[in-house]
């Protein structure tokens, strides 16, 4: 050996060891985190997060519990006690309510050209006619009436007629109840004098200023003091302000409320109760998930290293060779790519998919221990083409030239052959009919079976469909929970003849996806509408955290505001606390408690800061729209704009999907098209 060969030898030696040095060293310190991750203390609450967690249940429970019961008038639903004594404070904007308790009152308002009139407290049991007409200001009559007939209270809404031209006019409504034998119906002047003389007018006319300008737009000028909110009004308030705030903002429920002249201080107290149980409930859920100390994050090496022994375990499982010295990760901040390329062997048995998928399982799992929560996505490669994937529909006999040159060579003395053949037979045959039984015992329908037998092993592919119906939503048994019963019963059984022989076991649900297989807790995938080709997927988390935050209709919500929250970093890093305060309270879109406490998790801040923070942060901005709503609603009535009003509201709740929607197909974009550029630079995929 010359002396350039030596030390080229003594030089690559050098290299194996540091290499493994410094795998040792990396695996060291992944079971420290692994360890300290894997805490079996079981102590409910444990932390502070725990306790605000219990916190936003009990306050929930309480909230919606109140306005619930509120809305019900079961208690106490004609008291106007809360609204009376609040509106006498400078909690009350709109100055003192009238108390109307027991007496005829009237709800008159506009939108657009059209006008509503209802009356409260009229006597169930009685024949009632409803009666509005429109008069000049000297209240001489235009000819314009309006009847509406029925039972207790009544409601009629109708628009002005063309021949109304724009001025100041009068609104007067008035009301009539009586007993009367036969049903009541009134339509014009002429049926209202045949009924009048048994119909007595009840309280007093209501008289209100009504202008039509010149836009055809109305405006209602009512001078008397508003009536006072029963508890059951403002119940069925609340859940009018929930709904609009869950679908178009704080500031769509604001407006809504504002137009109605719900009180500001009910709902300010609507949007505060909300804020307070999504913060504390869903932010110690998502702290749960995604928070990971700084002696937890794994450096660039260790996911590395994590995902190459994970893997090696799924190389054992899928009996596959991973070719580690061609694999690629690349790593961003919202998402992981890995290329696996690797070799089939002669104990191969599952499809191009399934090798996938138990990538996936088994990486997802490692991510769930270490708190890893970026979506994985995964393009694993065959580098041969000799495998069962070719034909899986069928079952194989034993075929020793499909499973390669590492099985037994035919010998010259054909009676040992022909004898382990018979073996090998009677085995396949006993195997058939227990697989069979197993089928029938599971309510299974066979969708295609592959079977091997020799002297080595035995190998068993099942693709199965539960029978029964809607089984995609409601069968519940994973792959891995049939792959296991499977190798458990056969291995029982044919205990008496498996002898040596290995039995290995492939199962598939024929109706599962790939997200399924891969026990993934969230998926977010490509569209074909944009070009976009993949599946990014998330470890699944166990427990409430993943029943809450992981199902379908979360999901989406949560991938957006990790979205902003990414977005709006920066802004943080530069600001810090203050500066979260500030995101959160003022009004725009995708900026309230939740986004809040994601940005603040991406941010690295303390739990109790970003708590502080989005409490004052909501908290501000719930008082500033309820109490500036109102103002906004007198200042377009003033100049009367109020005809914009509901287009105000109907803008807010199409600005907020558009908003939605741009985020959903922007964080699509940004997480597939660079994976995409990243798998395109291997050829050969398999799947």
């Amino acid at each position: 050996m010359s002396v350039e060969d030596a030390s080229l030898v003594e030089s690559n030696d050098s290299s194996e060891t540091d290499n493994s040095v410094e795998k040792d060293s990396l695996d060291r310190e992944l079971d420290r985190i692994r360890l300290r991750r894997t805490d079996k203390d079981k102590k409910f609450p444990k932390t502070f997060d725990d306790v605000v967690l219990i916190f936003g249940v009990i306050a929930g429970i309480v909230f919606f519990g109140g306005v619930t019961l509120l809305s019900s008038g079961m208690f106490a639903g004609d008291s106007i006690l809360i609204d009376q004594t609040l509106s006498k404070t400078p909690l009350d904007t709109g100055g003192e309510c009238r108390d109307m308790q027991g007496e005829l009152w009237y709800q008159i308002y506009s939108e657009h050209l059209e006008i509503f009139v209802e009356t409260h407290n009229a006597r169930d049991e009685k024949s009632s006619v409803l009666v509005v007409r429109f008069t000049d200001l000297n209240e001489s009559d235009i000819g314009e009436v309006h009847y509406q007939s029925g039972q207790g209270d009544i409601d009629i809404s109708f628009t002005l007629s063309d021949e109304i031209n724009p001025g100041d006019f009068l609104l007067i409504v008035s009301f009539y109840q009586g007993d009367y034998d036969s049903e009541l119906s009134v339509t014009n002047s002429t049926t209202f004098s045949e009924v009048s003389e048994k119909l007595k007018m009840v309280g007093n006319e209501k008289i209100v200023d009504l202008e039509v300008t010149t836009h055809s737009s109305i405006y209602i000028s009512d001078p008397d003091p508003r009536a006072c909110f029963t508890m059951e009004i403002l119940g069925g308030w609340g859940w009018i302000l929930m709904a609009a705030e869950w679908a178009g903002g704080r500031e769509t429920a604001m407006l809504t409320g504002g137009s109605a002249s719900v009180p500001a201080w009910w709902m300010a107290f609507i949007s505060l109760g909300m804020s307070i149980f999504f913060l504390c409930v869903q932010y110690p859920l998502m702290h749960r998930m995604y928070h990971r100390d700084t002696d937890d994050l794994l450096t660039d090496k260790q996911l590395r290293r994590l995902i190459e022994r994970t893997l090696r375990k799924s190389e054992n499982d899928q009996r596959i060779t991973i070719k580690f010295e061609e694999m690629k990760m690349q790593e961003r901040a919202i998402s992981i790519d890995v290329i696996i390329p690797y070799n089939t062997t002669n104990k191969t048995i599952g499809q191009a998919t399934d090798i996938r998928a138990a990538f996936t399982r088994d990486l997802l799992e490692e991510f769930a221990v270490f708190g890893e929560m970026r979506p994985l996505q995964i393009k694993s490669i065959s580098l041969d083409g000799i495998n069962l994937n070719q034909n899986p529909e069928f079952i194989l006999s034993s075929n020793l030239s499909i499973i390669g040159s590492e099985r037994s060579i035919l010998s010259e003395d054909y009676s040992s052959f022909f004898s382990g053949l018979s073996a090998n037979g009677k085995l396949e045959d006993e195997t058939i009919h227990f697989l069979n039984k197993w089928f029938k015992t599971n309510n299974l329908i066979d969708y295609g079976s592959a079977i091997i037998v020799d002297d080595e092993s035995v190998l068993i592919r099942v693709i199965y469909t539960p029978i029964m119906r809607f089984s995609y939503f409601f069968y519940r048994k994973s792959f891995v929970d049939m792959q296991e019963d499977l190798t458990d019963y056969l291995s029982e059984v044919l205990a008496k003849n498996l002898g040596p022989r290995e039995l290995i076991i492939s199962a598939r649900n024929e109706k599962a996806t790939l997200s399924d297989r891969a026990l993934a807790g969230r998926v977010e995938l490509g569209s074909n509408q944009d070009d976009l080709v993949g599946e990014a997927m998330v470890a699944k988390q166990a427990g409430l955290t993943g029943v809450l935050l992981q199902n379908p209709f979360m999901g989406d919500i949560l991938s957006s505001v990790e979205y902003v929250a990414h977005s709006n970093r920066s802004r943080i890093d530069k600001y810090g606390f203050w500066g979260l305060i500030v995101f959160v309270w003022i009004p725009f879109m995708a900026s309230g408690v939740l986004v809040g406490a994601m940005l603040g998790l991406v941010a690295r801040m303390r739990f109790r800061r970003v708590l502080l923070a989005c409490l004052v942060g909501g908290s501000a901005a719930s008082i500033t729209w309820a109490y500036t709503a109102r103002g906004i609603i007198e200042f377009m009535e003033r100049y009367h704009a109020q005809t914009f009003i509901p287009f105000l509201i109907l803008l807010a709740f199409v600005f907020t999907y558009l908003h939605l929607r741009r985020n959903k197909r922007r964080r699509r974009e940004e997480l597939f098209r660079e994976s995409m550029a990243f798998f395109a630079t291997s050829s050969n995929s398999n799947v």
